[in-house]
This record gives structure tokens, sequence and C-alpha cells, in this order.
């Protein structure tokens, strides 16, 4: 049985592999189509992402969101509720941990810190909560639900650093700087990676122990594949959904903590570039698989941070990286697809091998 599993994993290894270099044999080619050479294309996205300790540590920073977030999408998403409201769930425990930042300014550096964590995870941890209560007991669709209580908080943050908790410092929306004692360290001269990434990698740990190790995570992937199952085997779906969600909404949470503590200093009414979303593909292209989505949120935070010198060296737009990443979601989108066609073919083949064989 298990090497039934580890084919089936190398196999969907092999495919993403593919994957990825379609996808960029692709863009290489619409960079020829526009008199641009891959060569030098590629060669300054690499050198954007990774060519330098600044470029490393940049890459890294921006990973750190979508590691959180695209874990958050795999707990969901295992358990067979989906939660697609992480950008929302972010913002506010964004905004939670800049009020505690604002607020609470005497307390001691490491109390504040864990203070702002917590009330980032719970604040986020509570806003999934609503949506998980609605889809197990009203049958109310959490994918609906979500997706407009993301733009409830995005415009609900925005209003308060606008207007209740506007910064008195001209007028940038955003809060005022959170106290000193709850800045997390710059790791490097210049960039923005801080010591949020040690948080990132403790989380990390625990959720592939939970998910992967844990008679908990074996409920959450019963509950995903067959809730009617898991139900008939003694384990309560809709808790388990509903413990899936929030910790979902945790994650995404944590993800906005560390952007105002490690990266900005405040709350800012445009805080996420969309990190949830990011993360969300990080964990759809690795089938929720915890390690599979640290290892593809420091591809795509490559991708981004690359993309930006990419243009400023070569002229050639940084909007192709989401035509990379379009094309890497088409493949694996159709895996199944592509796998029995190209199993049709190779039959048929074969069978035509055997029928000259006898004819000869």
């Amino acid at each position: 049985m298990n090497k039934k599993f580890l084919k089936r994993d190398l196999e969907y290894i092999l495919s993403l592999f593919l994957s990825i270099l379609v996808s960029l044999l692709i863009g290489a080619f619409i960079m020829i189509a526009n008199g641009r050479s891959p060569l030098l294309g590629y060669g300054a996205l690499l050198k954007g992402a990774f060519g330098s300790k600044y470029n490393i540590a940049t890459t890294l920073a921006k990973t750190v969101p979508l590691v959180l977030t695209g874990l958050a999408t795999a707990i969901s998403f295992s358990s067979g509720i989906y939660n697609i409201g992480g950008e929302g769930q972010l913002y506010l425990g964004a905004f939670a941990a800049a009020y505690v930042g604002i607020t609470f300014t005497a307390l001691p550096k490491g109390i504040g810190i864990l203070l702002a964590i917590v009330a980032g995870a719970v604040v986020g941890g509570l806003y999934a909560y609503l949506p998980a209560i609605l889809k197990v007991k009203y049958k109310i669709d959490e994918v609906i639900t979500t997706i407009m209580l993301n733009s409830v908080a995005v415009l609900f943050t925005s209003y308060l650093v606008n207007y209740p908790f506007a910064t008195t410092k001209g007028k940038m929306g955003g809060t005022e700087i959170i106290a000193e004692g709850y800045h997390l360290k710059r790791l490097i001269k210049l960039s923005t990676l801080n010591t949020s990434i040690f948080f990132m990698g403790f989380i990390a740990i625990i959720i592939y122990y939970l998910m992967e190790k844990t008679s908990a995570g074996y409920d959450y992937k019963m509950v995903g594949q067959n809730s009617l199952f898991a139900r008939y085997g003694g384990i309560n779906d809709k808790k388990q959904m509903i413990m899936a969600m929030v910790i979902s909404g945790a994650l995404s949470g944590m993800a906005g903590v560390f952007e105002v503590l490690g990266v900005h200093y405040r709350f800012l009414q445009n805080i996420s570039p969309g990190y949830a979303w990011d993360g969300m593909l990080a964990a759809l292209i690795v089938k929720n698989n915890p390690i599979g989505v640290i290892v593809m949120s420091i591809f795509l935070g490559a991708l981004k941070t690359g993309s930006v010198s990419m243009e400023n060296a070569t002229s050639i737009p940084s909007e192709l990286v989401l035509v990379i990443q379009s094309i890497i979601i088409l493949f694996i989108a159709g895996e199944a697809g592509f796998k029995e066609k190209f199993k049709e073919l190779n039959l048929k083949r074969k069978s035509k091998q055997k029928v000259g064989e006898k004819n000869a």
C-alpha cells in the first residue's frame, strides 16, 4: 500500500516539475516573440531572487505570509471546508496586532509580541468561525460567505485606519507606529526579513505534525475525503470542519500580525498585495501537502521578487510571472486528464507495435 502511495506521490512530483518546466519554456517563447532574450530575462529573475544576501532575504521575507496562508488553505481544504477568506482574516489579524501595539505600550517586549500574535490569531480564527458555523449548521456555502467576508474585513479596516485610528502624522491610510517593544528584529540590513521567519518555521512544524502525525490530522483528512464515511466511523465531522476552519483563520490572522510587527510597524489599509490568494495557490498546486506548501511558497516568492529585478534590468514586464503561474495551474488542474490521455496514446502505440510484429 505504501509503495502505491509513494508511486502516486512521485508521479505527481514529476507532473509538477514538468508543468513548471513547460511554463518556463512558454515564458521563454513569449520573450522571444517580443524580441527579448530568455537567457537574459531568466538570468535577471534568478539574480533578483537569489543573487545577493539582500535578494535572498527579500525572497524569504515574501515567503513568510505565503507559507502561513498556504498552510491555512491546506488544513481547511483537507478537511472538506473551503476557506477562501484568508485575505480578510489576514487584514483583521493585522489590525488586531496594530491595536495591541499602539494601546499596550508599556508591556515588556516578549510579552507584548506574544500578546499581539495571540490577538491576531484569535481575531482571524473567530472571523473564520462565522462561515464555519453557517456551513455546518445551516448548509450555507462557505465559499460564498468567505469571499464576501473578505470585502467586509478589508473595507472595515480601511474605515478604522482612515477615521478612528488614523495616524496624526499625515494622511496615509494607516495607524500610528506600534511601540518599539513590538518591533521584530530585522535580520539583514536594508531588507524586510525579520525574526518572524523563525515563528513561521515553528508554526509550520506544528501544522505538519498535526496534519501528518496525529489522529486529529487523520480525522481532518477522513472528513475531507468522505464526511459520511467519517461520521459512520465515529468522527464528528461537523466539529472537525469547524476546528479546521478556525485554525485556518488563525494562521491567516498571524500572517497579518507578522506584516505589522516585522515589516510595516503599523497597519496599512493596503497591507496585503494578495498574500492569501498566492498562499492558496501554493497549497492547491502541491495538493495541500505542508512540506510542499513551504517549497512552493519559496518558488512563488522568488518569482515575485525576481520579476521586479527582471523588469528593471531587461524591460521584460513583471506580469510575465502571472502568465507562468497561470500555465502551472492549467497543467496541474488538468493533470489527471493529461495522464489518462498519455496512457491511452501509450496503449494505442503498444497495440500497433504488436499488430506490426504479428504481420511481420
